[in-house]
């Protein structure tokens, strides 16, 4: 997940093949491509190039960044960290200086540009819609031209939606109350029972660490720091997770009490370790505090310091945002009774802010984002719990460690693409690096144009936002092929041994989420359902033993109990089981229904009230919904009912078309709803038992991707709802194709794989098909201690070809 590694350089190509796609997602007119015009130029001649850029989308009143290129090598990309590996490249070929002009090929309005004959430039929109941007260069020989796309939007709502903090709640849902008790019977018990060890050799560093930095802290002979730098991480994720888990009700469920008695013991075991290693400051992150075992050898941290950039690696930011969203879940977990770990947090954040920022503070940003969200999230809930824009500080820190990305780097060579410092993050239109810290960047960036309302904030997350979702995405929901260091590939490159990491799915949860908030819009919560449905919920198995690091979408080996870089095992349980946030969102004049899952939920001060919110469904298993809504006095407010669209990127093509939502009645009477941005409406004076029924449209349906795809051309994916099916070698021979247009139908199975929904249908040979969906694959055979190495390389120093898949997502079509 940390570590960096060289990658191949990217070809003109694919830096320059910018093409009709976002037409299809936009209503953009094609892109053209990069045109060369030969004038009498001699045949040894270097050509003349031109990169305009990546397409973009802007909002008004902001302004788009442009960077153009204009040369005779390659255009330049600082993929690899580091700077180049290797022996010195060789020259770059030289021509005659090109002169430069900016122009406006199409759009609505006008594009003014600051500066339209420099490569490096803003322009500005005068109107929203669709434009495409010229970029030409000449150098009295011949000219060469290059454009890109720019979609201009209009702003935000001014005021964005609230969220819906986890509370005590419960779960009534067929799916999720298996999966819930799963996690937290036997896979939070897990992580515990590891991060306790002191003997583990493979993924070590527990709780262990916080009692050694504990004992020099208070002057005690102690140990060394065990494990990665990171290690404290999974730490306050089991935290966060325990605390989660206590607010859900067992409902008397013996197996859920006894594990609830566990974390309640563990959590006043563990609670006192991790303050006591808070240093006197309030910093907190043991492999500061103590020297560290490294692979037989000592290192003394006794000269390192804080915030230092040549340990900019070790994750200081990372471990310490991971402690500030604990602290807020377990102040909640104990409805506010017990402030030992928010006081901590308190104290950690105000550590940071008095050190970072700009002069006289000293300069510093994160190698790996999540202090980023952490400080915005964590401000947010003191200024709730506290008032007087006591928390405004935090959310300050973290745009300022947003924007000293890039401009505090100590050298060109720290500016890469690998941990987005490559560009300061207001002109970063396109998801490169690593793809967790992509996720927890744009998620920090999402927050800060909530929390700022700065244009160009806006226009940078919507950019990456339509980047990824458009050109970057799995159709599982997940993201990261791994072509680069456990991060993105080209546009369009999407093979099916993705990485999909984890971690990366919960970052890019927590961003599409933060974009429901500030848009109001339905679209992000179809993907973060699709993200949870798919890419997220089966990293666990269905017993909750064991767990994917990594989720590709051509699976090969059983999951595994623990691994090497554990960053993911409480990471998994945090982000599923915080329902009510993702269920609701909130306004001042009405609830917002994102997710249907059978549950009782509180939504607080909507119109002046609190209102219970009961939803009785076995979606996804049918699409029938009924939501009982209970204000604690009546009052007058809207329900808003998300309207699933199963359509959202444009990289897949769903058929039939199954979006929208059924007939819709409030008390069995029969109502209309308007639609907006994706919402059924319903307004009106409630009282308590006032009840929703309705039903969304589910059928099986096959899904087409972008032909720009490589990895997925002659193929086809099923869908059932927001569920992915797959293909498992257990009942088939997976390499036969589905004939176009043959029939599927579903059933129901409760005896299998814990209960669900199959589809069923025939190859093209006639013999029987069986898809199961994505989360229930390979959970057949034991899982593993840990992931299977890869074979050893042959005599000629070439390891073998992996072992095929047994489980796949992509079918074979014709």
């Amino acid at each position: 997940m940390k570590g960096r590694s060289a990658r191949r350089k990217v070809s003109r190509r694919e830096a320059l093949g910018r093409t009709a796609q976002m037409a299809a997602s936009a209503g953009l007119a094609p892109v053209l491509h990069t045109a060369i015009v030969p004038c009498a130029l001699a045949q040894d001649a270097p050509p003349l190039k031109v990169c305009a850029g990546v397409d973009r989308v802007t909002v008004l009143t902001g302004k788009t960044y442009l960077r153009g290129w204009a040369g005779y090598g390659e255009p330049p990309r600082s993929n690899v960290p580091g700077g180049r590996r290797g022996a010195a490249p060789p020259p770059e070929p030289t021509g005659p200086k090109p002169e430069v002009l900016w122009t406006k090929d199409s759009g609505p309005g006008k594009a003014v540009f600051a500066d339209p004959k420099a490569l490096i430039t803003t322009a500005t929109f005068s109107a929203p819609g669709a434009y495409v941007l010229r970029l030409t260069a000449d150098n009295n020989r011949s000219k060469a031209t290059s454009t890109l796309a720019v979609l201009v939007e209009a702003p935000p709502p001014a005021q964005q939606l609230d969220a819906v903090y986890t509370r005590r709640f419960k779960i009534d849902s067929p799916l999720w109350s298996a999966r819930a008790k799963a996690l937290i019977v036997n896979w939070i018990p897990h992580c515990i029972d590891q991060i306790n060890r002191t003997d583990i050799q493979v993924g070590p560093g527990g709780i262990d660490n916080f009692v050694e930095a504990g004992k020099k802290l208070r002057g005690e002979p102690h140990g060394y720091h065990k494990g990665y730098v990171f290690s404290n991480a999974w730490v306050h994720q089991t935290v966060e997770a325990m605390s989660i888990a206590l607010m859900i009700d067992s409902q008397g469920d013996p197996e859920i009490a006894a594990a609830h008695q566990k974390m309640r013991a563990t959590l006043e075991d563990w609670i006192p370790k991790i303050l006591a290693a808070q240093e006197p400051d309030g910093y907190l992150q043991t492999a500061f505090t103590l020297s560290r075992s490294d692979r037989g050898r000592t290192i003394d941290t006794s000269g390192f310091k804080h915030w230092d950039p040549a340990h900019r690696g070790d994750h200081e930011g990372y471990v310490a945002g991971y402690f500030l969203e604990a602290a807020i879940n377990h102040y909640l977990m104990t409805d506010r009774q017990d402030a030992r770990l928010y006081n901590a947090a308190r104290k950690l954040a105000d550590c940071w802010c008095d050190n970072l920022g700009p002069p006289p503070k000293k300069p510093w940003y994160d190698g790996h984002q999540q202090m980023e969200q952490g400080l915005v999230r964590f401000g947010r809930f003191v200024n709730d719990m506290e008032g007087g824009g006591k928390g405004q500080r935090y959310i300050d820190l973290a745009k300022y460690l947003l924007d000293a990305r890039y401009t505090t780097a100590t050298s060109p060579r720290e500016q890469q693409e690998y941990d987005q410092s490559h560009l300061p993050v207001i002109q970063q239109y396109e998801a490169v690096g690593h793809a967790v810290r992509a996720a927890y960047t744009y998620s920090g960036m999402a927050d800060v144009a909530v929390e700022t309302h700065d244009p160009d904030y806006q226009s940078a997350v919507k950019s990456l936002w339509d980047n990824m979702v458009n050109r970057k995405y799995y159709v599982t929901g997940g993201i990261g092929s791994g072509e680069t260091s456990e991060g993105f590939g080209p546009n369009y490159s999407l093979r099916n041994r993705a990485y999909n990491e984890s971690c990366s799915t919960c970052g890019l949860i927590f961003f599409q989420w933060k974009l429901n908030l500030a848009w109001r819009d339905a679209r992000y919560a179809d993907l973060y359902e699709e993200s949870m449905y798919n890419a997220l919920l089966g990293s666990i198995d269905l017993e909750g033993k064991h767990f994917y690091y990594d989720n590709p979408l051509d699976e090969r080996s059983a999951r595994y109990k623990w691994h090497v870089c554990p960053c993911c095992v409480g990471n998994i349980p945090r982000t599923l089981l915080m329902l009510p946030t993702w269920v609701y969102a909130k306004s001042a004049d009405g609830v917002w229904v994102n997710l249907f899952i059978g549950s009782s939920i509180t939504v607080e001060n909507v119109a002046g009230t609190d209102v219970e919110m009961v939803q009785r469904t076995d979606y996804p298993w049918s699409g029938k919904v009924s939501i009982t809504v209970n204000p604690k006095t009546p009052k007058k407010f809207a329900v808003r009912i998300r309207v699933p669209d199963r359509a959202v990127s444009a990289l897949y093509r769903p058929a039939p078309n199954v979006s929208g939502i059924g007939a819709v009645a409030v008390n069995g009477s029969p109502v209309t709803a308007s639609i907006e941005r994706g919402y059924a409406v319903l307004t009106r004076a409630w009282k308590a038992g006032d009840r929703i029924d309705f039903e969304l449209p589910m059928q099986p349906q096959r899904i087409h991707a972008s032909d720009l795809i490589e990895a997925t051309r002659g193929k086809v994916a099923l869908r059932y709802g927001p569920l992915i099916y797959n293909l498992e070698q257990e009942e088939q021979e997976i390499t036969k194709s589905l004939a176009p247009g043959s029939p599927l139908e579903t059933e129901w199975r409760k005896d299998f794989l814990g209960g669900v929904v199959v589809i069923k249908g025939k190859f093209a040979d006639g013999s029987p098909l069986l898809a199961i969906p994505n989360f229930a694959r390979m959970n057949r055979n034991p899982g593993l201690s840990y992931p299977p190495s890869p074979p050893p390389p042959g005599p000629e120093g070439r390891r073998p070809e992996p072992p095929p898949p047994a489980s796949i997502v992509w079918i074979r079509e014709g």
